[in-house]
């Protein structure tokens, strides 16, 4: 095969797998276009292309160079809108912008290229098959995204199958890496077929079935599991919650000084009606509340602030601290916190917590002190600091204690958060957002299918506040519960109606308790893929040693 054909076969797949995601184009539609996940069915085919190409690669550098065009094909597909982002309302030039989403780019997609030069090399010199060897290489590379370089792990795999219910439900078992090994298995077994087709072979009907079985058993346990878990979530307790969407562009949002008394007045009226209406929790999105406040807020019952009296509901609020720590040499430095503040009904603080996980380069700079020009591709902003722990905001309510697990954001992208918050056994995941960022774009909807992985992991329901976006109720099956708002960010480039008015979504979700096998073992199965990967690589040394370790035959003599 001629390498431009190869390279073909590779972009092809990448453009494949990046439909299967959920995508929002604007000057096609503001909206997501295909969200019953219709085309979700081309992950379990789209990888087989790039598979030709890569069996046919010399080696692993040729086979690390067409991941790598698959893995950008797929990346520039998925977060584009990154782009949008940093132009719109992070003040950065075009070109810079430009540069940082390819460097964004290139490194998720090096963790293909990686996963396709290990698979590649492991394959071919031990002759494992590519179906067997791929999996547990590319849930390894995933996990790698996870962490390296503080990790972003977006767009994985996985979750290309959260709209289908039956097959995402293997992230109860093994997170979203399961799921991913499992379409990355199917892939292999289809083009294992038709490479056998094609080279008019025998059919390898081995092959075929363990395929088949692997498919069959996990859409077998998946209605099992799907069943059991909406039985249960049918007799467990409710809670009621509210949340409240500003819909406020971003632009202004990031004026807050001028328009706080507006953006409140987008919040407070929607924030008394849910309470009349008997909510007993009503959540506001990420950094929602217009001004800077201390980390050690008792109440937010300030006159100027005219909060109104709440009856019934208590209150999640997402806020910006802003505090001063004293350095190592001496110096006072202001640093700030992105938390969410628990409020009782007379607004009286009960707990906070304060964000785990910082986005870089938008809540702080890495590199900075030896890199100082990165400083300049970001807008000033007081220096953010992450929380210290990852722990449960908790309230006596009508029917007893009622715990809370906030994931602020970027967050519920890292599953290990999700699951060290879980085994503290909460009530309820809460994910305040503010995708207003995103503009009209596939941001918040592919955020959206990370988060319903989220609720299957760990059998907890995630309420999701946007400041704008799509707020949703996130049953613990990951299906949405009706009433998800869907009104897309206001942005005046883009938005038929710049004035959208804000929105309120009441709704009940289950009270569940339970555990996993997720939550109770963490990334197991994941490790396992690693340790696979390394105990080929290290097959693949001691191979290398014993051949160059062998005598060479004598040669004999000349004339």
């Amino acid at each position: 095969m001629s390498w431009p054909r190869s390279l073909a076969l590779c972009v092809a797949s990448g453009l494949l797998l990046a439909l299967a995601l959920p995508l929002a184009i604007p000057f096609v539609s503001l909206h997501e276009l295909d969200p019953a996940g219709h085309l979700e069915w081309l992950a379990w085919v789209g990888l087989v292309p790039a598979l030709f190409a890569l069996q046919r690669a010399p080696g692993w550098k040729s086979a690390f160079a067409l991941g790598l065009a698959a893995g950008l094909a797929y990346f520039y597909a998925a977060i584009w809108w990154v782009n949008h982002a940093m132009t719109s309302f992070g003040g950065v030039p075009l070109p810079t912008a430009l540069a940082g989403l390819s460097l964004l780019v290139l490194y998720m997609a090096f963790h293909w290229a990686l996963a396709f030069a290990l698979a590649r090399a492991i394959g071919a010199r031990l002759r494992w098959p590519l179906w067997a060897v791929l999996p547990p290489v590319w849930v390894a590379a995933e996990l790698s995204r996870n962490y390296l370089f503080t990790g972003f792990p977006w767009a994985n795999l996985g979750y290309l199958q959260a709209r289908h219910p039956l097959p995402s439900q293997l992230a109860a078992l093994g997170g979203v890496y399961l799921v991913a090994a499992l379409l990355v298995l199917v892939n292999g077994v289809v083009h294992a077929l038709l490479e056998a087709r094609l080279a008019r072979r025998p059919v390898p009907w081995r092959v075929a079935g363990a395929g088949a079985a692997a498919v069959a058993l996990s859409l077998g346990w998946g209605a099992v599991h799907l069943r059991q878990v909406r039985a249960a979530a049918a007799a467990a307790p409710k809670l009621k919650v509210g949340l409240v969407q500003g819909n406020v562009n971003q632009s202004v949002k990031n004026e807050m000084r001028q328009h706080g008394s507006f953006i409140l007045g987008r919040f407070l009226p929607l924030t008394a009606e849910a309470d009349r209406r008997g909510a007993d929790l009503v959540a506001w999105p990420e950094a929602s509340f217009p001004w800077l406040v201390s980390p050690e807020l008792g109440t937010f019952e300030l006159p100027t602030l005219r909060f109104p009296r709440l009856t019934h509901a208590h209150l999640l609020l997402g806020a910006v601290t802003s505090g001063t720590v004293v350095k190592e040499d001496g110096r006072r430095e202001l640093v700030g916190g992105n938390s969410v503040f628990l409020a009782g009904p007379d607004l009286k603080v009960l707990g906070r917590y304060q964000k785990h996980h910082l986005v870089p380069f938008g809540e702080y700079v890495p590199l900075q002190e030896y890199l100082p020009f990165i400083r300049q591709v970001v807008p000033p902003m007081v220096p953010q600091v992450p929380g210290a722990q990852l722990r449960t905001l908790s309230y006596r309510g009508a029917e007893g204690e009622v715990r809370i697990a906030p994931m602020i954001c970027f967050d519920a992208i890292f599953p290990e958060v999700s699951v060290a918050l879980a085994r503290q056994r909460p009530d309820l995941l809460v994910n305040p957002t503010n995708d207003a960022w995103y503009g009209y774009s596939s941001g918040p909807y592919q955020f959206l299918a990370i988060v319903r992985l989220r609720a299957i992991e760990t059998m907890r329901a995630v309420a999701r506040p946007a400041y704008a976006g799509v707020s949703a109720l996130v049953l613990p099956t990951g299906e949405l519960a009706p009433g998800a708002i869907d009104l897309g960010p206001v942005d005046p480039d883009l938005a038929p109606d710049p004035e959208e008015p804000a929105r309120l979504l009441v709704g009940e979700v289950p009270r569940m308790s339970g555990e996993t096998l997720y939550t109770r073992t963490g990334d197991v199965f994941a490790y396992a893929c690693v340790a696979f990967t390394l105990a080929g690589l290290a097959t693949l040394a001691m191979r290398r040693r014993e051949r160059s370790a062998a005598p060479h035959p004598a040669r004999a003599p000349g004339p």
